[in-house]
């Protein structure tokens, strides 16, 4: 069948037109969408038929055209270039299109999930929103406007985390240093952890690092991930740097560092670390992490980084060490 017109499931047309899935049911049933059965008597919609509908509803079409192929969970590559497109020019054209632009970032992490939602669409569009500053093309009231608009659909999916259960689930600290503003960031990198199975207390942006480390002590987290996209002070970084690492290290707490201030300079001085170019780096890390520890009575045997220190075995010693192997975009979300 022609892509452009494939048969679309009720749940997907009812996101699409900001309807209820009972609703677009029943007007299925009633002739009001036309629609077909499959064997199992389940409806599907042709694409052409959704979006007729969106027209007359004066929803925006663009979200059904754009749902095929859908992209997978763990490939952020397989979003398709026109979502980017799409999402960069909502953004642009300001506050009117904030409902559209919340819509499509919850159509795309319902398919993609935050890792696909970071590193294959919010990423890429900020940062084409950053370089069109730089040039002059955007003003920054509008940088502003759609970090603000990102930002409120980022808390509301992290509201709709599930909660801790029966069994606790091991605890991280999110972070950027002092004079990182970059919110989108931190607020993605939650998300990642929380789908990754963790509890996350997030300490925001701008924190001071010796402030961070006073946190850590007692809180006692099994995982301290910082981005740094970039830093006021590369000169007291180090010296700062360590005071994070010996609270971890008191704590027997991991820690990953991400973002392109982390550049290779400093992951060249600090290659015991472990840090990722990508929110799928920070994912796969904090996956491994929480099975080495099993539960959270394992979460005090916890170990600072893949790579270890000397006289520290490793979480997982049998898998492969991701400490900045990944290629690809590096872990920053202008924003």
């Amino acid at each position: 069948m022609d892509a452009s017109n494939e048969n679309l499931k009720t749940r997907i047309v009812a996101q699409a037109l900001g309807l209820s899935v009972s609703t677009v049911k029943r007007w299925v049933d009633t002739g009001v969408i036309d629609a077909r059965r499959t064997v199992g008597n389940h409806r599907l919609i042709p694409r052409s038929e959704a979006i007729r509908m969106a027209r007359e509803l004066g929803r925006d079409p663009g979200l059904l055209q754009a749902q095929s192929p859908r992209p997978s969970a763990t490939s952020a590559a397989s979003i398709d270039q026109a979502l980017c497109d799409r999402l960069y020019h909502l953004l642009r054209q300001g506050h009117d299109r904030a409902g559209q632009v919340r819509q499509l970032i919850r159509t795309v992490h319902e398919t993609g999930g935050a890792v696909g939602l970071a590193d294959g669409l919010v990423g890429p569009v900020m940062q084409r929103i950053g370089h069109g500053w730089q040039e002059g093309a955007v003003d920054v009231y509008q940088e502003h406007l759609a970090t603000h608009v990102i930002a409120s659909v980022l808390m509301s999916l992290i509201g709709a985390c599930p909660g801790t259960g029966p069994t606790p689930r091991p605890l991280a600290i999110v972070a950027a240093p002092g004079g990182d503003p970059y919110v989108l960031a931190t607020l993605l990198a939650e998300l990642v952890l929380r789908e990754s199975g963790w509890d996350v207390c997030n300490l925001g942006v701008d924190l001071p690092l010796r402030s961070l480390a006073n946190a850590i002590r007692p809180k006692r987290p099994g995982l301290v991930c910082l981005s740094v996209s970039t830093i006021r002070e590369p000169d007291a970084f180090d010296e700062e740097f360590a005071a994070i690492r010996e609270a971890a290290a008191s704590v027997k707490a991991s820690v990953i560092v991400g973002g392109r201030g982390f550049g290779p300079e400093l992951r060249s001085r600090h290659a015991d670390v472990a840090s990722g170019h990508r929110m799928a780096d920070l994912a796969d890390f904090a996956r491994r992490l929480n099975t080495s520890l099993g539960s959270s009575a394992a979460a005090s045997t916890s170990r600072e980084g893949f790579a270890g220190r000397p006289g520290r075995s490793r979480p997982d010693a049998d898998r492969s060490d991701t400490r900045g192997q990944a290629t690809g975009r590096e872990w920053h979300i202008d924003g």
